[in-house]
């Protein structure tokens, strides 16, 4: 479960997806300059985007909630525009882990290919 009424901080570059706790408590800390055991959820996605893990910490230690899409890929909300990523609400957060796209006008070109391609 994903915790709620937190800060939800986006990394705003893509790491390898096959960090874990020590790996992404890391890059909070020397990256970001953060603790990462502050209450706030830190949102990574992997090189492809295929892959998405949140950080937090809860109870006295790190969890890490992570998800994998089978088809697509995640799209983060628009960051900052300084790169140094930003923080989201928890809807966007949810929009996220849903595979929400944040530019609709990408998607509504995705749509016309794709049926010119099936009424071909």
């Amino acid at each position: 479960m994903i915790p709620a009424h937190k800060k939800y901080f986006v990394y705003p570059w893509c790491v390898d997806g096959r960090k874990s706790f020590n790996g992404l408590a890391g890059i909070v800390r020397t990256e970001l300059g953060n603790d990462p055991a502050n209450g706030d959820v830190f949102v990574f996605l992997s090189k492809t985007r295929q892959s998405i893990k949140l950080l937090f910490w809860e109870h006295g230690g790190f969890v890490i909630y992570y998800k994998k899409m089978d088809r697509g890929n995640f799209e983060a909300p628009p960051l900052r525009a300084d790169g140094k990523g930003s923080y989201i609400s928890e809807i966007q957060l949810l929009q996220v882990l849903r595979g929400v796209e944040f530019h609709p006008e990408k998607l509504a070109k995705k749509r016309q290919r794709e049926v010119l391609t099936l009424e071909q």
